[in-house]
């Protein structure tokens, strides 16, 4: 296992890396070296810092390991073994289709934007295998939630005080976001909330990720008879803050999860009183924000509904068309990343990714989501069977719940915008993978 020598041998390094990579893909914006170069983010240069300072000690020690380092990989081999096949996949799919696009259909040429695409999924590798790494016990997992909490707040404070522009404070921070969304977004009709992401719609769906860990809490979570009122307080900021973003594909992304949970909850808890009492509460909840939320809004989801007028849908169409057209012309191998000669604005991660490595490379891109889920779902029907329904599920149980539960809304936002090639927002994601891979590496 990767992680598991050197420096980062203890438990508590690599959970403090952890919590340094969750806050800041949280708070942090991308970092620019030099005007040349693309930006990079902070949790990507201690990654991949780590992870050279790993690779060290282990040829150092000439590739021995401990006793406890031997019982760890041993405990983590099924999954680290499924992590690095897809990752293998990755790979592959991508020097087969830039050899296929460069020379044999003649895409263009590849340069060092086409190399980033490389990193990318390294990142995400090291970010799945560190999660994975990390012992979680209680003391652990009261460390992350701690940890996002505190990142949480910082966005629900940090977004009202963009919504009211307190102390001029969208002036001040606009060099360090994207010109574009900032301007027609910030100060555009309606304003709308970036956060600390670079768009709105990106902010949105982190919305609808953090309350599936909340609403699994919230149904699945042990509360000893009472009603969680603080959690159900805390659950309606974050779905206020998904308002403020007026993203309406993050939008429907929370109304899909929350009525998964809800029917996952009613069904497995024996129609109990108390969980009818949780749905009633979160769903009159929800009605009382939507309903009192600002005209902006309203006006918004009225024209994104008005699918012949709505300057988002035609625009979205549009490029949805011309990326078809290319993926036809070779749906095998596609076309490689060749970014320096082809748009990357599909709005649509499914024909995007088709585009660049055919439809062989979508279904790697899918098995890359999907593994968690089917194993996580399996590990779930099997616990069900030996302690019953109706209880309140292990820590560990609850990761998987959560996966299970946002990735339909995940689904449903890559066909109007995409995750995978959000650096941010990924990271965060690639966490929720880990934390499933390491409760399935829990016996």
């Amino acid at each position: 296992m990767i992680w598991n020598h050197g420096i980062t041998t203890k438990n508590e390094t690599r959970l403090f890396l952890l919590v340094v990579t969750i806050l800041s893909a949280i708070i942090l914006p991308p970092m620019s070296l030099h005007v040349s170069l693309p930006k990079i983010r902070l949790e990507e240069l201690l990654l991949f810092t780590a992870f050279g300072l790993n690779v060290l000690f282990l040829i150092i020690n000439k590739f021995r390991f401990t006793a406890e380092q031997k019982r760890e990989i041993s405990r983590q081999k099924k999954q680290f073994k499924i992590i690095g096949i897809i990752f293998a996949l990755f790979v592959v799919s991508y020097v087969i289709s830039n050899i296929y696009g460069v020379y044999i259909r003649g895409a263009g040429y590849y340069g060092l934007r086409d190399v980033m695409e490389l990193v990318t999924y390294f990142k995400y590798f090291l970010v799945l295998t560190l999660t994975l790494s990390i012992n979680i016990g209680q003391e652990e997992f009261d460390f992350l939630k701690k940890a996002l909490l505190a990142g949480v707040v910082f966005l629900l404070l940090f977004s009202w005080g963009q919504y009211f522009n307190l102390l001029n404070l969208n002036t001040w921070l606009s060099p360090y976001f994207n010109q574009q969304h900032w301007d027609t977004l910030i100060y555009g009709n309606p304003a709308r909330v970036l956060g600390t992401f670079d768009n709105p719609n990106y902010f949105g769906l982190f919305t609808v990720i953090v309350l599936a860990y909340l609403t699994v809490r919230y149904y699945f979570g042990e509360d000893k008879g009472k009603f969680p009122i603080l959690l159900f307080i805390l659950i309606g900021l974050v779905i206020k803050l998904e308002f403020l973003t007026i993203s309406r594909t993050a939008l429907l992304g929370i109304a899909l999860l929350f009525l998964i949970l809800s029917l996952w909850a009613f069904h497995y808890h024996k129609r109990d009183k108390r969980i009818i009492i949780k749905i009633g509460a979160l769903f009159l909840l929800t009605a009382v924000l939507f309903l009192t939320a600002s005209a902006d809004f309203f006006y918004r989801l009225q024209e994104g509904l008005n699918f012949q007028s709505s300057t988002s849908f035609v625009g979205h169409v549009e490029r949805w068309g011309k990326a078809i057209g290319s993926i036809w012309e070779s749906p095998v191998f596609g076309w490689g990343t060749q970014k320096y000669v082809m748009t990357t604005l599909v709005d649509n991660e499914y024909a995007l990714f088709a585009r660049r490595y055919g439809f062989v490379g979508l279904a790697v891109y899918l098995c890359f989501f999907l593994a968690p889920f089917v194993l996580g779902l399996k590990k779930l029907a099997a616990k069900v069977r030996r302690q019953g329904r109706g209880t309140a599920f292990d820590l560990p149980s609850q990761f998987i719940i959560a996966y299970v539960a946002v990735l339909p809304s995940v689904f449903v936002f890559n066909i109007m915008g995409g995750i995978l090639y959000h650096l941010q927002l990924m990271t965060l994601f690639a966490i929720s993978m880990g934390l499933v891979y390491n409760a399935l590496s829990r016996s």
